[in-house]
């Protein structure tokens, strides 16, 4: 199989990935039933996990508080309903000229949204895994505090996306490294108070135990969506009641998801600027991510929480 493992790698890099990634199924047997890749796709032997890396001047942008449509069109849409599916539809047809099966796994998910078919599977359609555990069990790097996947090339400026196949490829060694060290700068910086700072959350995989803190999913998607407008430049508290921003829906109708406003001031942004400038990840760069004091929103008319 070292030969199919080679051409499915080659073929993944030379569609645009940027780093490729093979986990054996027996790296998920401590993955709950609903999180399990045989609940999405039963014949799963493998897992292929590719990274694609953001770029970074649409973070740039969003730090400098000058530009968002960047990260919400290239950082996010484009990539997630573009880029991806091109590739992960090259892997599967790769697969296949070997007489080899490959389901592309694409994000967002929209889980379990009906009946329960099968007996075996926990839930009904669609299933749901952790693209970010796939990145971990396939080697290509390590979970920050804030639950990201932390690369060596990139640090969380990354998304994960991944094919599951029939084929028995040759794994990926499981990163032994380390990226992050603990600077807290993902918690500190995060404005919805959504990260922990103890690493008490655990996943075990070929029995290492990986960990990180836990993440108020609730609290984070808040701030992530601009609902908060202490945190939303497009929040003027002159929206009429249960109306979006005008920018939110602008980016609804263009690319048909709620619009990102936070782009990870936290757990991207302080993160990447952190290990940049320490040299704890691979990529220099002429300009600081971030230099001087970071922006910050005075109260808007009305004060408080959008409720």
């Amino acid at each position: 199989m070292e030969r199919l493992t080679e051409r499915i790698r080659t073929t993944a890099l030379d569609a645009g990935a940027d780093l490729v990634g093979v986990a054996p199924i027996s790296r998920f047997e401590n993955a709950p039933p609903e999180f399990h890749p045989r609940a999405v796709f039963p014949p799963t032997r493998t897992v292929v996990a590719i990274a694609l890396r953001m770029a970074r001047g649409t973070l740039k942008a969003v730090e400098e508080g000058t530009y968002w449509q960047a990260y919400n069109c290239d950082s996010y849409w484009h990539m997630n309903e573009v880029e991806a599916p091109q590739i992960l539809r090259r892997i599967c047809v790769a697969l296949e000229q070997d007489g080899y099966t490959g389901l592309p796994v694409h994000n967002p998910f929209q889980p379990h949204l009906g009946r329960r078919i099968r007996e075996d599977n926990p839930l009904g359609p669609d299933g749901i895994c952790s693209l970010r555990v796939i990145g971990v069990a396939a080697g290509l790097g390590e979970f920050g505090m804030s639950r990201f996947l932390l690369t060596p090339e990139y640090g969380p400026r990354q998304r994960i996306f991944a094919v599951f196949t029939d084929a028995e490829l040759v794994p990926s060694p499981l990163f032994k490294g380390s990226v992050c060290d603990e600077c807290l700068a993902c918690a500190r910086e995060c404005q919805a108070g959504a990260i922990g700072d103890e690493r008490t959350e655990v996943v075990t995989i070929d029995g290492r135990d990986y960990r990180h803190a836990p993440l108020d999913t609730t609290a984070c998607a808040r701030i992530q969506t601009g609902h908060d407008p202490r945190f939303s430049p497009f929040r003027t508290g002159e929206e009429e009641e249960g109306r979006q921003p005008a920018y939110n829906r602008f980016i609804q109708e263009k690319f048909h998801h709620s619009g990102i406003i936070c782009a990870g001031r936290g757990c991207i942004r302080a993160c990447m600027d952190h290990l940049e400038k320490t040299g704890r990840i691979a990529g220099r760069f002429h300009t600081p991510l971030i230099e001087g004091e970071r922006w910050k929103l005075d109260q808007p008319p009305g004060g408080g929480e959008d409720r």
